[in-house]
């Protein structure tokens, strides 16, 4: 009789929170003043940035990242990984990236359907915005990693 042999388990996405009930009661305070919907745009924005990242993650290592969410944004946890230059490149440009194509794609919806609205240009720019402030070369965002990949 054979032994059953047990298949490598992939870990789940886990999820951290930092100051859990700052964040939640920030968020919950502002979500309860925005009557315009530019809050829910923003954090829609930021969650498809970060997908972007996690997506990366997912298919150069062959398992989920682990994610903190402060009162300050939400970031991918990279504690003791090593990357090489290729792999920081790609793992910093999907966020940016990905926020672009979600700015093309609504715009190219909209002017293939001839339906433009206001949450529309909302999405279109805030995406813009998300992703042209994450290229900027300051610690902590995704331009000063670019640059540390190609100085290396």
């Amino acid at each position: 009789m054979t032994r059953p042999t047990r298949c490598k388990r992939h870990r789940d996405l886990r999820i951290r929170l930092r100051a859990p009930m700052v964040a939640l009661f920030a968020l919950s305070f502002a979500l309860a003043f925005d009557s315009t919907g530019i809050l829910r745009i923003g954090l829609l924005c930021a969650l498809l940035h970060e997908m972007g990242h996690v997506l990366v993650y997912r298919i150069q290592w062959h398992h989920w990242p682990d994610l903190q969410l402060s009162p300050f944004g939400i970031c991918l946890l990279l504690r003791g990984q090593f990357l090489s230059s290729t792999q920081e490149l790609l793992l910093a440009a999907a966020g940016p990236t990905f926020n672009l194509l979600g700015c093309s794609l609504v715009l190219f919806y909209m002017n293939i359907t001839g339906q433009y609205s206001y949450a529309g240009y909302w999405f279109a720019s805030t995406n813009l915005l998300v992703g042209g402030v994450n290229l900027l070369p300051l610690p902590g965002l995704d331009g000063a990693r670019i640059l540390h990949s190609f100085l290396r």
